[in-house]
């Protein structure tokens, strides 16, 4: 069972997946995000209300980031930013909320 932080997500997304690979997404999954064009942060994905993304699917999702304190006001609502596993973009999130202010634009 996975544990999630007692705080609120940092932000609420529609998340799709492009894995090249046609891997479907999970809750759980932890790629590296570009919230930055010279920025890359880990995240740890919730999706809500289905169990998996397949491939060229799109739903709702929460991610944490990982110390969000070093990229301040840098996201903004409506923004798209891919996400990757390497070099490899294997999706994209389009932010609907940001609960964390401090990475607010």
């Amino acid at each position: 069972m996975l544990c999630y932080p007692d705080t609120n997500a940092d932000i609420e997304v529609i998340i799709k997946n492009n894995r090249p690979s046609k891997d479907n997404l999970y809750t759980g999954y932890r790629p590296a995000f570009k919230v930055k064009e010279d920025y890359l942060t880990t995240g740890l994905i919730r999706l809500i209300d289905c169990d998996e993304v397949r491939y060229g699917k799109e739903t709702i999702a929460e991610v944490w980031f990982i110390a969000p304190e070093h990229y301040p006001h840098c996201l903004e609502v409506g923004q798209t930013i891919h996400f990757q596993d390497g070099a490899k973009v294997q999706g994209f999130v389009t932010i609907t909320k940001i609960n964390n202010k401090i990475l607010e634009k």
